[in-house]
């Protein structure tokens, strides 16, 4: 018995009208155990103070979850949702499956980057009909291996009794496999089409012109799935009848009122079909922007660790421990098609100045459209005209300046309540060490070794102490495979912050008493200045 819609936007409202409001365990029970009146600001407030300070919590708008999720008509078949996967882009009922797919954005986009720009929605649709298959399919794999998970229990020495919690398990995944057939079909490459078509991401312009693709997106998916019930049959709990005030569905059937009939008729293959996810690791192998994000930046600076003994080494940074950094530009790899496309073809071997950097990223499509770039309001406000074609949910990102206010959080949490969102994440630049920052115009080429590192290189760990000469360490005995080893792990006011490794009692290794089980690192200098560390 999930709580009533009326209830749910009273408790938003109770939050926003700086309203008392009843919290209560179990949350859905009319006869709770527990029960507490809060100050719904005071709650809130807090949960802004530390998004601001620290990226989370991100926030979820459960009544909006629940509202549009389609799997919830079912929720007594249980398919009723309870939380979400780790990044948040899909809502999930117990025991059921985060399955992803991402289609590249940019590859639909014929003639990139010049004036002749357009999209081939034609191609488009036919390839999401093709995915949405695709990931028809990969249910079918994910059940054959559940089986085997299944029958490699059965053979199991254990008695039934023991075997049967884990057992139990897998026939319930088992279940939701084949009653929902769940997948979870997105996109990458959102920025790079955006710019690619000659739009700037967060203009007017651009959210139209997303909100059309995810349109297109969503109505292929939703006619592929139909198309294969008629073929394969539909997921086993469809009734049409439970979706009729689904909001949703509805706007299938205002979109396409063809494809609605069909659906009554035959049903549909898959219980939700639609997410958006980060796509991390997928836009990095497709070399493109990730998700519906802009780009971080078009043109960045990386750092590694050099040895300055090295042959062809080019140091440009001496850090206060004494070692040495390489400092390199990277461009984005759509940019340098951008380049290549406008009379800037791209030089890898060329050291590109901050001065060149800017006046080329001045003259893309890129300019004032990064991640630090975009209107934070205009972005909120695409993710939730975006999440009317998702029937799962978004995970995205607001990139917001160091010197925000806590307050400006709280409105941008509000407005993506207020616009549609299912939720909302924000992460404020400098909130978190060891994150990507943007990149700024180096004002001296060499750095002092009393002063600070910079902090405006990309994915470095920066130490905000400096290391003392000594420290003391622990002594660490594994074995690796068939081999002792041994490590000293140094310590900087009490957690691990240098690791040295190596094999034990091999006459080119490391010989110690197993008695000795902690030391210090002393790190030293030779008489031609070459560092080492002594144990």
């Amino acid at each position: 018995d999930s709580l009533d819609e009326g209830v749910r936007r009273e408790r938003v409202k109770a939050l926003i009208d700086h309203k008392d409001f009843i919290q209560q365990y179990p949350i859905d029970s009319d006869h709770p155990i527990v029960t507490k009146e809060i100050d719904a600001r005071a709650l809130w407030d807090k949960i802004i103070a530390n998004a601001w300070s620290s990226a989370e919590p991100g926030v979820l708008f459960w009544d909006t979850i629940i509202r549009e999720s389609v799997p919830d008509c079912y929720a007594d078949f249980g398919y009723r949702t309870v939380s979400t996967n780790p990044c948040g882009e899909i809502p999930l009922c117990p025991y059921d499956s985060c399955r992803l797919q991402a289609i590249n954005l940019f590859s639909y986009v014929d003639k990139p980057f010049t004036e002749e720009a357009s999209f081939n929605f034609d191609l488009f649709k036919q390839h999401v009909t093709m995915g949405q298959r695709l990931m028809d399919d990969l249910i079918d794999l994910e059940l054959e291996k559940i089986e085997k998970i299944i029958a490699k229990i059965d053979l199991d020495p254990e008695d039934d009794e023991i075997k049967r919690v884990e057992r139990n398990l897998w026939l319930n995944i088992k279940l939701k496999c084949l009653e929902g057939r769940r997948t979870g079909f997105g996109i990458t490459a959102e920025g790079d089409m955006l710019a690619a078509m000659g739009l700037r991401y967060g203009s007017p312009e651009a959210i139209a012109f997303s909100v059309e693709v995810h349109k297109n997106l969503a109505l292929a998916a939703y006619r592929s799935s139909v198309n294969m019930a008629k073929e394969r049959g539909a997921f086993k709990v469809y009734d049409a009848k439970r979706e009729e005030k689904n909001p949703y569905i509805n706007r299938i059937k205002e979109a396409d009122p063809e494809l609605y009939e069909e659906m009554k008729k035959y049903g549909r293959r898959n219980i939700a079909c639609l997410t958006v996810a980060p796509t991390g690791t997928t836009s990095i192998m497709t070399q493109t922007t990730s998700g519906i994000e802009p780009v971080f930046q078009p043109v960045y600076k990386r750092r590694r660790k050099v040895n300055p003994n090295d042959k062809n080494v080019h140091v440009d940074l001496v850090n206060e421990d004494g070692d040495s950094f390489e400092e390199y530009i990277v461009f984005h790899h759509n940019f340098i098609t951008w380049m290549n496309a406008n009379g800037h073809t791209y030089d890898p071997n060329h050291r590109y100045t901050m001065d060149e950097v800017e006046a080329l990223v001045a003259e893309s499509p890129y300019f004032h459209a990064t991640a630090g770039d975009v209107d934070w309001l205009a972005k909120v406000q695409m993710q939730g005209a975006i999440q009317k074609w998702v029937d799962h949910s978004i995970s995205v990102t607001i990139n917001l300046p160091t010197d925000v206010t806590e307050e400006l959080v709280g409105k941008l949490y509000e407005e993506a309540w207020r616009c549609g969102c299912k939720g909302c994440t924000v992460y404020r630049e400098g909130s978190r060490t060891g994150v990507l920052e943007t990149l700024k115009k180096d004002e001296k080429k060499e750095e002092k070794k009393d002063e600070k590192e910079d902090k405006t290189c990309i994915c470095y760990d920066h130490r905000t102490q400096k290391r003392p000469i000594e420290l003391d360490c622990d002594v660490v005995r594994f074995q690796n495979n068939k081999d002792k080893w041994i490590a000293f792990v140094g310590l900087l006011d009490g957690y691990p912050y240098e690791i040295f490794t190596g094999v034990l009692d091999d006459e080119e290794g490391i010989m110690l008493p197993k008695s000795v089980v902690s030391g210090k690192i002393i790190k030293n200098y030779d008489e031609n200045g070459v560092k080492r560390y002594d144990f």
